[in-house]
């Protein structure tokens, strides 16, 4: 089979970081593809050439995926009339909206993928999401979260729809990363973009109220984002800095996540974030809050916590002082997290493809 996957940009994210791991593995079993970025943006798009991925650029400006521009559109229809693909696979809106506006009479099977419980605010983009559900042939969702929200404003047409959790690449964990931690220092760690969603700065609030009991305790928080500086102002207003460490983006996550000892997300909304899986992969236990999906696969090997600092602290105590408790949940996250690596995730994603081609879809809700 051929198989484009459309995706708006390639910068630094969770999503991109999923096709890289996609692409690579389909690359090691020979299956023929190509990754269709519309923007032609990207600060990942180097590291995208430099693993041989196949990478087609439509455009050279972020302006270019605006719902207006036909021109775009006109220029995704000429690729897949080239490269005529069985299979079309997008995720996030730009990629979603062109990938099936371009396709109007064309004889080629399209894949919708949802990685967000976020609900579009623009009235405009719910409402092409809902026609052009039409021209959806399956819909994938990230978690069980994302699946009610895609039932209620994507999927009016009943087409078939699927749970697919993220995966991990457990070669990510191999080595050691170059970031300099102290051996004989606990690391709280938070991993994520620094926006207000995450709530970090109710982390930092945590942190503050229980690193006095912990001398050895630090926070490590992983990520960059516009609210880097406010949250650095706070560190020093509550006289902990040295303690807190901001390391900007990274590439090496999962090796400085075998270095920590508790992961920590107290967002206001997530799909299914990688970033806890790969701390389960890790063996750290977590606290999180409700609105984080993987508590659908991490319910014994995590405290789900109000997003109040005085909760999250005193489910942070609670790990650091009962080992039992810790060693529980840490067997429990590695064990959990065995089930979700890439190697698995693209069977399940071939699987689905032939029942597509073939006309025998899964029977199963969750692949």
């Amino acid at each position: 089979m051929k198989i484009a996957y459309v995706v708006g940009g390639l910068p630094f994210g969770g999503i991109e970081n999923s096709l890289l791991n996609v692409a690579l593995e389909l690359k090691r079993r020979n299956v023929q593809f190509v990754i269709v970025n519309l923007s032609g943006t990207g600060d990942k798009l180097p590291e995208f050439y430099e693993k041989g991925i196949p990478v087609r650029n439509v455009c050279n400006d972020l302006r270019h995926i605006k719902t207006f521009r036909l021109d775009t559109a006109l220029k995704l229809r000429r690729f897949f009339k080239e490269y005529s693909p069985e299979i079309i696979h997008s995720t996030q809106f730009p990629a979603d909206y062109f990938s099936r506006i371009s396709t109007i009479g064309l004889k080629t099977h399209i894949v919708t993928h949802i990685r967000s419980v976020r609900v579009e605010k623009r009235l405009e983009r719910r409402i092409f999401n809902r026609i052009l559900s039409l021209k959806t042939d399956v819909f994938i969702s990230v978690s069980e979260a994302v699946y009610e929200m895609v039932e209620k404003e994507h999927n009016v047409f009943n087409k078939p729809h699927y749970v697919l959790y993220n995966a991990i690449n457990p070669s990510d964990f191999e080595g050691e990363s170059n970031l300099a931690l102290e051996k004989d220092k606990r690391y709280l760690v938070c991993v994520g973009r620094l926006v207000k969603l995450k709530n970090f700065d109710v982390v930092i609030k945590a942190f503050s109220l229980v690193h006095s009991k912990f001398p050895d305790l630090r926070l490590l928080i992983i990520g960059e984002g516009k609210e880097r500086k406010n949250l650095e102002n706070l560190v020093k207003s509550l006289g902990i800095n040295g303690k807190v460490i901001f390391t900007g983006y990274r590439t090496d996550v999962p090796r400085i996540l075998k270095s920590c000892h508790v992961f920590l997300m107290p967002s206001d909304y997530e799909g299914f974030p990688i970033a806890h899986l790969e701390a389960m992969y890790a063996g750290l236990p977590a606290v999180i809050s409700p609105n984080v999906p993987s508590r659908e696969i991490a319910s014994e090997c995590c405290f789900i916590s109000p997003i109040k600092p005085e909760a999250i602290a005193e489910k942070i105590e609670k790990l650091l002082v009962d080992e039992k408790t810790y060693s529980q949940f840490s067997i429990a996250a590695r064990k959990a997290a065995q089930g979700f690596t890439i190697g698995k995730y693209v069977d399940k994603l071939l699987e689905l493809y032939e029942g597509i081609l073939s006309g025998n879809l899964p029977k199963r809700k969750v692949l």
